[in-house]
């Protein structure tokens, strides 16, 4: 097939997102949500589609991000829609949107490929002889891109889903199952879902916990626009206690050490029952303090996004004096039966530092198992 077969063309929305989200590089960023977001922030975007007798081949979401001078930076985020494999088809395209952008007063185009570099374990070791994509890369080098490094997530960590929740939790690390337990059986937590309205709580837990760690914060008005765009492809969830609940089961707990206690005349059980029923008591207090004012604790919350086979976990908090009911194990239970319940092949439990080995985020990553992820 000659070159001057294809025609570059701009689709509209409803052929873009025929397209985009049956692609097998499928994600959020490539798709007519992000679009409608990024137009909402003022920025000029683009759907770009290569074609051959009316069939789109390939496409790309290209939006305007910076400028130098009088010239502007166009990317692709998480783009092309492509076969990586194809390089002659991406030397096509890439040369039809250099052509794009130049008239429009563009000095530089950036791709961010949807794809692994190589295949990595849970560990982030090298699995050999598996899915290996460092001759996209060369060929990428090759037509003239060059390596960055760019704003956007290159490690992430990964859960397939395309398996029952009870085989995923059965290889899920014991803490991490121990903890799910209790969450569950002892402080019996609950998972709210927040409409639109109620999107300040999300923004408080957010707040919090960015000015915790020294990160800056969206405002609430962009987790609203997120809200607004993504529609049924946004899920904000929420963890909370209920006071009264868990006060029950430590009655329940109490009783059953005070029983203990009768029944035995051995010196060191008691000693040790007692403390027991001394912590438990201190909880009691606690809570009951609480109650005065609130029926709930509000533990932790999260935003996912959920487009084509994966749901992404993009943004969360926790209350750091509630940390101790460990709120985002029943966010991560939750969704991930949600995923498996709903035929999401993956769960990305998305971003991880480079040096994810002393990154306590990747810790509490792979206790759910995974892969890590190095995007090209």
């Amino acid at each position: 097939m000659k070159e001057n077969d294809y025609k570059l063309t701009i689709l509209n929305d409803i052929e873009f997102d025929n397209f985009a989200k049956n692609h097998e590089c499928a994600n959020f960023f490539q798709s007519i949500y992000m679009k409608k977001l990024l137009e909402k922030e003022g920025k000029e975007v683009y759907l770009l589609g290569l074609k051959n007798n009316g069939n789109i081949l390939c496409a790309t979401l290209l939006s305007k991000t910076s400028k130098f001078l009088s010239f502007d930076t166009y990317e692709a985020l998480k783009g092309y829609l492509i076969d990586y494999n194809n390089i002659s088809l991406i030397k096509i395209f890439t040369k039809e949107i250099i052509k794009f952008i130049k008239k429009k007063r563009g000095y530089r185009l950036i791709i961010d490929p949807y794809i692994p570099l190589i295949e990595r374990d849970i560990n982030g070791n090298i699995v050999p002889f598996k899915r290996d994509n460092t001759k996209v890369k060369k060929e990428l080098l090759n037509i003239g891109f060059r390596e960055i490094d760019n704003a956007q997530v290159k490690w992430t960590f990964v859960l397939d889903t395309n398996k029952d929740y009870d085989t995923l939790y059965k290889n899920m690390k014991a803490n991490t199952r121990n903890i799910i337990n209790k969450v569950n059986n002892k402080y019996k937590l609950i998972v709210e879902e927040l409409s639109y309205d109620n999107l300040n709580i999300f923004k408080d837990i957010t707040s919090k916990t960015c000015l915790r760690k020294h990160f800056k914060d969206r405002n609430l008005s962009y987790y609203q626009n997120i809200y607004k765009t993504f529609k049924d492809k946004v899920k904000v969830l929420i963890s909370k206690l209920d006071i009264k609940l868990y006060l029950d089961e430590l009655l329940k707990e109490k009783n059953s050490l005070i029983n203990n206690l009768n029944s035995t005349n051995n010196i060191s059980k008691k000693n040790n029952l007692n403390k027991n029923i001394e912590i438990i008591n201190k909880k009691i207090n606690e809570l009951n303090n609480l109650l005065k004012n609130k029926h709930y604790l509000i533990l932790s919350g999260a935003m996912f996004i959920l487009y084509g086979n994966e749901i992404v976990y993009l943004f969360s908090g926790s209350n750091e004096e509630y940390m101790k009911y460990n709120g985002q194990y029943k966010l991560q239970e939750y969704i991930i039966k949600y995923a498996c319940e709903n035929n999401y092949k993956r769960y990305n439990f998305y971003g991880i530092d480079k040096n994810f080995m002393k990154d306590g985020v990747y810790e509490f990553k792979k206790g759910f198992n995974g892969y890590v992820e190095e995007l090209i």
